[in-house]
Parts: C-alpha cells; structure tokens; sequence
C-alpha cells in the first residue's frame, strides 16, 4: 500500500543556505517581484514560508525551472 507523503519542503533559512543568499533576498523578493527565481513558497498562517525542495534543489544545481 502506497501512503501520500507531503513534498519535502524548506524554511526560508534553509533554502537561502542551499542557494548561498541572504534569507532576507528571499523574502525581499518575494515581496517585490511575488517569486524568488519563479519559486513560489507556500505561506503558513503565522506568515512563515516553506519552499519547495525539488524546485530550490534544482535551482541550486543549474537546473532550468
């Protein structure tokens, strides 16, 4: 029996170290442009964001989105 598992996901402080920036140009990004890089984070009630991995791990590798 095959479970549905959640995407993995990061923080916002995760995926910045991942991609070597500043969480704040995440964020600032976000907020300007509505996309880190066309990365789209899902947004929590308590205004914390996770990113999705697979796209944050592709971006990391040169991988075109």
């Amino acid at each position: 029996m095959e479970r549905n598992t959640p995407p993995r996901r990061y923080s916002t402080h995760e995926a910045a170290g991942i991609l070597r920036y500043q969480p704040q140009t995440l964020r600032r990004d976000l907020c300007f442009k509505g996309n880190f890089k066309g990365i789209r984070p899902l947004k929590l009630p308590g205004g914390r964001l996770l990113w999705p991995a697979d796209e944050i791990d592709a971006l990391a590798n040169g991988e075109a989105l």
